[in-house]
């Protein structure tokens, strides 16, 4: 219940003492276990709270009276006890009645909506919609007075129709409780009652013992006439509410206040219908205005009556007489459309619901799983009750496809083309696809002219979102569709409302645009399958239509527990009741039980079907269908739009595919959809409900998993390499060819030409490629070894030079201990000779550094050739760096070949200093035997033996 439902309450003045203050119930009251959050609304009979159950932890209404008198507390607890016995879905639910601080209060169901009042705001409603609104309230209705119960106050501001579009019946809490003698209300003279109220006595009504009600809806024995009250004056009611939405005012026209009191003259009868709305059907103004008759008894009998009357005039039931059909009145497989508007049923809760929401929310998302049947939901349910709802309505209905923006392109085109050619308006539409991507508020405003101009509202259906995400790679593309939808859905007061359709285990891609989600958070709607009223509906309501009926109520009940537990129930209640229907019986008009035996039933007609179709076909033929309808669905088993063209490539022969595509479209298997401009025909799986009730279809699908994936890498691969006109930047390389090569080894299909010759081209390229890496090895494997035999030649020459220099640094030790007792002549020559070996010394660690730098070069070749063989980009930088070690270990043989030879002149000069060394001692001994000689004493013989060596 919300603040709405307590719109009655101020059209009733207050009866006895007050009863608590709003201090006293203030948020955070408790009573009982309700904790009081904040009040809802007052009138002059009570205020109604909203609370909180704390033991059930559920929200409620509870409605406080403003009276302390002890009778009318009693008798309206009896009342609104009985009331709550009234389990119904189109009545308020009463949870509890007691009493706080000596006033009655009632715990009340909290509903969230708008009354019916707001709703239909004083216009003329089409006749459906106001059968369609006020059927639910019948039936209400028939609940009560099968318990013995009068609403007396039944009005459009008791009467809500919830978010969830169910519609209720409010304020039973001052019905009556019929007895076996009523007691007469006020007088029994009508004259002497009209007098007092025109004498200002009308206050009287509401004092204890009168009825209570609203005037303009009070029926003539609430007036005082001294007829009892029964059920007949809710049927009064259910006249003037009907009057008004049909003809858009009351009965009495602009009468108001006292002067309503002539309804109590039971000589005056009401104005007829069709006086003030001709236009609507003769056959429900004659219900309407039976209501209205005076006299009680000349009414409708009850409320079942009534409704029987009113059903016939429900949406799609044109009236009451059977339906001239040519064809079945199920669907089949295919989608419902507007024009199928008079044959969809089960929908009328979500429909309303959703309606209601179209009013305040600019963009909206009806989503659901695959089989809830949300195209249809939108195009045969939303649209035509939009349209037939007072205020004018146009409908666009577009799909993504592979070009979301030619699409969108597609809707504005017509509205502001003037080209006198086709070729001109392909021309047109491709540039403005390129200025919504650069202007994405475009569409909006085109399309807010187009309706400020023609004075109507506009819906633009984006039906099968998904295919954004399944069919559109470029996320730039889809990023600027989502941005016009945006900038088409703006505002909730623009005239203008976007609704999408997207299944549930889709909608976690749609963040990829944080503005877009953002919007659209705010107007979900969440579509279950439909319960087992609305699978009841859906299936009895057609064939009513067409003068038919089911053999036994057992065969539905079977049907629906099996569409109960089934995935995609719609679709396949559908195609069943087709197939039902082409084996029904015409002379009896009835669907018999034994044709749907023969058709497999529910769970096997779908797949027997298709498997019959397929029976029928060759091998050859069979072969080419499994590769139509992989390709006809995305890897993530959703459908795909292939393009005619597309399909036909499939095979070598063109004319064997088209012949094998009829067949199947033929057989309701295939839908195709003939594009406009550039894009041509489209074919597509009929339904998704295929995909999981075709056992086959699934084992195919199962067992081209692997495949699926790789293929829709291809087909987007080969588009793009045409687009850019078999750029061969664009081909495939490294592990991707590698993948494309194990495809190619297990693939048995046959592929479409473009994309045979896009894989031919990728594999031309990965062998030439192959044979350049081949021969740029082979050449630096050679290159690279004859350097490192040109190390190894150089690191010979190095060490032996080394050797050699250090053999000629032992002879040189040698020459420097001979010299070293010589005088010091001897020691100056050896003083030389030991300069010469320091340079000696450095010319070997020189050699030796040289042969570290070799040592090097051969290690630094090495990593060369290594990093060569696994990297051929880097190759020609390792070729460059080679030869530059290459220079580096030619320099270091110059090096160590200057060093060799710097190391033999010092042994030369080694060799030229133990020689003069050698003449020296020799002229020593000379000198001291000419003296020993001359003087023979011993100290000259001493010196001779020291001068020996």
């Amino acid at each position: 219940m919300t603040k709405n439902q307590s719109s009655a309450l101020r059209s009733i003045p207050s009866t006895g003492a007050p009863g608590p203050s709003s201090e006293e119930l203030g948020p955070g009251t408790r009573i009982k276990h309700y904790e009081l959050i904040r009040e809802l609304g007052s009138g002059g009979m009570g205020t109604v709270y909203l609370a909180r159950d704390t033991r059930l932890g559920r929200r409620v209404a509870i409605k406080f009276l403003h009276t302390q008198d002890t009778d009318l507390t009693k008798r309206f607890i009896i009342e609104a006890q009985a009331t709550a016995r009234c389990s119904h879905e189109n009545i308020v639910i009463i949870y509890e009645v007691d009493e706080h601080a000596g006033s009655p209060f009632m715990v009340l169901e909290y509903l969230q909506g708008q009354p019916l009042k707001k709703l239909v705001a004083g216009q003329r409603t089409p006749h459906a919609r106001a059968v369609e609104l006020m059927v639910p309230v019948v039936r209400a209705l028939a609940c009560a007075h099968a318990q013995n119960i009068v609403h007396r106050d039944l009005k459009p501001e008791n009467i809500l129709v919830t978010d969830s579009g169910g519609i209720k019946v409010l304020d039973f809490g001052i019905a009556k409780v019929l007895q076996e003698e009523e007691r007469p209300a006020l007088s029994t003279s009508s004259d002497t009652f009209v007098g007092r109220l025109l004498d200002g006595e009308a206050g009287d009504l509401t004092r204890r013992g009168a009825i209570l009600g609203t005037m303009a809806y009070m029926s003539p024995e609430q007036w005082g006439n001294g007829v009892p009250i029964d059920h007949r004056t809710d049927i009064w009611a259910v006249g003037i509410m009907l009057f008004r939405m049909l003809a858009g005012q009351h009965p009495l026209g602009t009468t108001s206040g006292p002067q309503l009191a002539v309804t109590g003259l039971l000589d005056e009868p009401m104005p007829g219908l069709r006086t003030v709305a001709p236009d609507v059907p003769k056959e429900l103004a004659d219900i309407v205005d039976r209501c209205l008759l005076k006299h009680k008894e000349q009414r409708f009998p009850d409320a079942h009556s009534l409704l029987r009357a009113l059903e016939p005039f429900l949406p799609g039931r044109q009236g009451g007489p059977e339906l001239r059909i040519d064809g079945s009145p199920y669907a089949g497989l295919s989608s419902f459309q507007e024009a199928d508007a008079n044959r969809f049923f089960g929908r009328t809760r979500e429909i309303a619901a959703l309606v209601n929401r179209i009013n305040d929310q600019p963009l909206l998302a009806v989503v659901g799983p695959s089989g809830t049947g949300k195209s249809s939901f939108v195009r045969a349910g939303v649209v035509p009750v939009l349209k037939r709802s007072g205020t004018p309505w146009e409908s666009f209905v577009i799909r993504p496809g592979r070009s979301p923006l030619s699409a969108l392109a597609g809707v504005v085109a017509p509205l502001v083309s003037s080209s006198p050619s086709i070729e001109e308006d392909i021309r047109e539409q491709q540039e403005l696809v390129e200025r919504l991507r650069v202007e994405p508020g475009y569409v909006g405003s085109v399309l807010r002219s187009r309706a400020r101009r023609k004075q109507q509202r506009i819906l633009l259906f984006i039906d099968q979102f998904e295919e954004l995400y399944t069919l559109v790679p470029d996320a730039k593309e889809r990023l600027a569709f989502t941005a016009c939808l945006s900038g088409i859905a703006d505002d909730a007061t623009s005239p203008i409302r976007v609704v999408l359709s997207i299944r549930s285990d889709f909608l976690d891609r749609v963040p990829e645009d944080e503005r877009f989600m953002a919007e659209l958070s705010q107007g979900l709607y969440f579509l279950t399958p439909p319960n087992r009223d609305g699978l009841r509906d859906a299936l009895i309501q057609p064939a009513e239509m067409a003068g038919y009926r089911f053999e036994t109520p057992a065969m539905v009940d079977n049907m629906l527990e099996h569409l109960e537990s089934a995935q995609g129930a719609l679709p396949l209640l559908q195609f069943a009741a087709t197939q039902l229907w082409e084996a029904r019986d015409p002379s009896l008009k009835l669907l018999t039980e034994s044709a749907y035996k023969s058709i497999g039933g529910i769970a096997g007609a779908l797949a027997s079907h298709a498997d019959s179709v397929l029976s029928g076909l060759s091998t050859q033929e069979r072969t080419l269908v499994r590769a139509l309808f992989l390709r006809l669905v995305t890897p993530e088993r959703t459908r795909a739009i292939v393009s005619l063209e597309e399909l036909r490539e499939l095979t070598k022969d063109a004319g064997e595919m088209q012949r094998l595509i009829d067949h199947l479209v033929q057989a309701r298997l295939l839908v195709v959809q003939t594009g406009s401009g550039a894009t041509g025909a489209t074919v597509e799986l009929v339904h998704e409900s295929l995909l999981h009730s075709w056992p086959t279809l699934r084992r195919w699908l199962d067992e081209g998993q692997e495949d699926a994936g790789f293929l829709e890498q291809l087909r987007n691969a080969t588009r793009q390499w045409q687009a850019k006109h078999f750029d061969d930047n664009l081909l495939w390389r490294g592990e991707m060819v590698e993948e494309a090569q194990r495809f190619q080894r297990r693939y048995r299909g046959e592929l479409p030409k473009l994309q045979q010759e896009f894989l031919e081209a990728v594999f031309t390229q990965a062998k030439r490629a192959t044979r350049l890496k081949r021969a740029l090895l082979i050449g630096a494997t050679t290159f690279l070894g004859l350097l490192v035999v040109a190390a190894a030649v150089a690191l010979v020459v190095i060490r032996g030079a080394k050797q050699e220099a250090e053999h000629q640094a032992q002879v040189a030790k040698q020459a420097e201990t001979l010299a070293r007792g010589a005088e010091a002549e001897a020691k100056q020559h050896l003083a030389e000779v030991q300069a010469k070996e320091l340079e000696r010394q450095k010319a070997a660690e020189e050699a030796k550094r040289a042969q570290l730098a070799a040592e090097e070069a051969a290690a630094e070749v090495e990593r060369t050739n290594n990093a060569l063989l696994g990297k051929n980009s880097q190759l020609l930088a390792m070729v460059k760096r080679a030869r530059e070690l290459e220079k580096r270990a030619r320099s270091a043989r110059v090096r160590a070949e200057m060093n060799a030879k710097k190391a033999l002149e010092a042994e030369e000069k080694a060799t030229r200093a133990a020689q003069e060394l050698e003449k020296a001692l020799k002229r020593e001994r000379e000198m001291a035997r000419r003296r020993e000689e001359q003087l023979g004493s011993p100290i000259m013989r001493q010196l001779k033996v020291r001068a020996q060596p």
